[in-house]
């Protein structure tokens, strides 16, 4: 009863807020990760949330680039899109994984709707420039970054009680397609939709402050704590990328940014819903002051 009582302030600081949960490809890739994850965000929309759901697949995608027989290249984090690459990503995340989590939401009583970037000219890219990186100068292949976002259909759908469902690619304002980090799909959704938050829900439990020991969660972490370990090299390429996406977010308006275990079968409520949470809290400021709680 102590628990209700507590978690009665969280519902009432969520109710009618928006979230922009990431769901990163590891945290889909067993049928009953899908749906705790389902169950969760259906309790988070039960309770008053609006999520706005997220999702990459990265493993899906490197399975698929294998069997069509071009070897998956990351650098820095970062994915080679060659036209193989896109093809299994539309083939694997556009075609299978987007409804089979629509499905596994509407199945968990959150009506929900899968939809590619592209869908309703809802995110318009250009192509990347090459860049330097750890690697020289690299072209990316068909990679995107964001020129405009077009939310209106999201807030259509969450105006009827939908949960909007949303992957790679996003178009180019052609005819075309191109591949977009899901991290940065992400942040530029939740600056778009004025979010309350963004959650990125991965296979490790939060910020490490050791890469090496997965238990070195840390609770709370500010935007410059997060700056000074990018420089120090202590995030992996993988979290590197993420931190990107973090900082583009709360520097753009998004107040509270979410790092969680995607995994676990009740990260996601006991982050929100509870006094000591589960992952990481990043803020723009040294210690959060809105709430009363370190990670809630």
């Amino acid at each position: 009863m102590n628990e209700l009582i507590r978690a009665a302030s969280y519902v009432r600081s969520h109710r009618g807020a928006i979230m922009v949960i990431k769901i990163g490809g590891v945290c889909l890739r067993k049928p009953r990760h899908r749906r705790d994850l389902a169950q969760q965000i259906a309790t988070i929309q039960a309770l008053g949330g609006l999520p706005v759901v997220v999702h990459g697949g990265g493993p899906q995608t490197d399975d698929l680039q294998n069997q069509l027989g071009d070897r998956p290249h990351m650098v820095d984090g970062r994915r080679v899109t060659t036209d193989v690459a896109l093809r299994a990503l539309r083939m694997s995340v556009v075609g299978e994984l987007n409804g089979e989590l629509a499905a596994s939401l509407t199945n968990a009583g959150a009506p929900a709707v899968g939809l590619c970037a592209a869908d309703a000219g809802l995110v318009i890219a250009k192509k990347r420039a090459p860049i330097e990186t750890s690697e020289g100068l690299t072209d990316f292949g068909a990679v995107g970054e964001v020129e405009e976002i077009r939310p209106g259909c999201l807030f259509a759908l969450l105006e009827q009680g939908i949960t909007p469902v949303i992957c790679p690619p996003v178009s180019d304002g052609a005819e075309g397609f191109l591949n977009l980090n899901a991290d940065t799909l992400a942040a530029e959704l939740a600056i778009a939709l004025k979010a309350a938050k963004l959650v990125l829900l991965a296979g490790a439990s939060g910020v490490l402050s050791d890469a090496n020991d997965p238990h070195s969660v840390m609770s709370d972490l500010s935007l410059q704590q997060l700056d000074e370990m990018s420089e120090k090299s202590v995030l992996k390429k993988g979290m590197m990328v993420k931190a990107v996406a973090v900082k583009k977010a709360l520097n753009s308006g998004v107040e509270r940014v979410h790092m969680v275990s995607g995994v676990d079968p009740e990260s996601l409520l006991v982050e929100l819903y509870t006094t000591h949470g589960s992952g990481t809290l990043i803020t723009s400021k040294s210690a959060p002051q809105l709430e009363p709680v370190t990670s809630a």
